[in-house]
């Protein structure tokens, strides 16, 4: 693979990470739904670290991002989210963040699968 293809590769996995993590901030996508699907999750924040992520500097980077790319309205949005998560009238909270709830079909899905095991093993 030559640097270009590494570069093309790069680029692409970081748009999708900040188009996935923009879905999310504006709540085209319900994080918890996403991370039950089948669907690869990359984010460009951790979800697990609860009240440790700095939202302005978020919706920045996804802002910085969008200005590369020329996407304007994803800018403007994100501008208008960033004033008002500054201003305190804005909460990110609640879309960025992963609960323990939110693992409960995943959790059954494992447990299914670890059942599933048990009884092929004590089959044997």
């Amino acid at each position: 693979m030559t640097s270009d293809d590494k570069n093309k590769v790069h680029e692409y996995i970081e748009g999708y990470m900040l188009d996935l993590t923009y879905n999310i901030v504006t709540k085209k996508i319900v994080l918890s739904e996403l991370v039950n699907s089948s669907e690869e999750v990359i984010l460009s924040y951790d979800p697990f670290a609860i009240g440790d992520i700095d939202q302005s500097w978020l919706l920045q980077d996804l802002i910085d991002h969008y200005i590369e790319t020329e996407e304007y309205e994803k800018c403007a949005k994100l501008l208008q989210m960033k004033h008002k998560v500054e201003s305190g009238a804005l909460d990110l909270s609640d879309r960025i963040y992963l609960k323990d709830e939110d693992f409960k079909e995943y959790d059954s899905n494992i447990s299914d699968l670890i059942e599933e095991y048990k009884n092929k093993y004590n089959q044997n």
